[in-house]
């Protein structure tokens, strides 16, 4: 790994430290730095009961996006939980050995997953590594006054724009694979459970 690659790496690890991995690639506008306040995300971090750890005081989850291949996990991969809230909804992954949240993803054909804060080093959750926040997502459904994010937020099209984008490149680059939470063949790394099967 050269000096460039090494400073682009940022390691992962849940609370108790049975789980650990590493991000690479991981530098301002290689990814979307967002807050998301929908009302899922809230569930999630209250099911895990974790929420006075993962919410600000909106309820909002500090979320960093991109691509599954950047992110290898090395340690406790027997840890490795997933719920969804629905039949239908994101794919949730957490550690279950204390339960600390990973991040969201969507299905395994989807090249996106989004690291929720918790799961970074501390020390390392920085806007010199992820860049400022660019867009809050679902701020309709805080729970409270959203903290000032200043004047670099992006609207709700020109992130969607984004993330988009960098979708498309992901996709096309074939970023979605390996991935620490599907197999080869798009099934999840671990049993899933649904929280309201409809």
């Amino acid at each position: 790994m050269n000096q460039d690659e090494e400073s682009e790496t940022i390691q992962l690890g849940c609370r108790c430290g049975q789980m650990r991995g590493v991000a690479s690639g991981v530098k301002p506008g290689s990814g979307c730095h967002v807050i998301c306040y929908c009302r899922d995300c809230r569930e999630f971090a209250r099911f895990l009961g974790r929420d006075s750890e993962v919410l600000d005081a909106a309820g909002g989850t500090e979320i960093y996006q991109l691509p599954p291949a950047r992110i290898t996990l090395t340690e406790g991969l027997d840890q490795l939980r997933c719920i969804r809230l629905t039949d239908k909804g994101l794919f949730r992954w957490y550690a279950g050995c204390c339960n600390t949240p990973i991040g969201n993803t969507g299905p395994a054909s989807l090249p996106f997953v989004g690291v929720i804060h918790n799961f970074v080093v501390a020390p390392q959750r920085t806007t010199e590594r992820f860049g400022p926040v660019m867009a809050l997502a679902f701020p309709k459904q805080a729970e409270g006054q959203i903290p000032e994010q200043g004047s670099r937020l992006k609207s709700p099209i020109g992130y969607l724009m984004t993330i988009l984008g960098k979708l498309l490149v992901w996709k096309l680059t074939r970023q979605g694979l390996p991935s620490p939470f599907f197999d080869a063949e798009g099934n999840c790394r671990c049993d899933v459970q649904i929280l309201h099967p409809q």
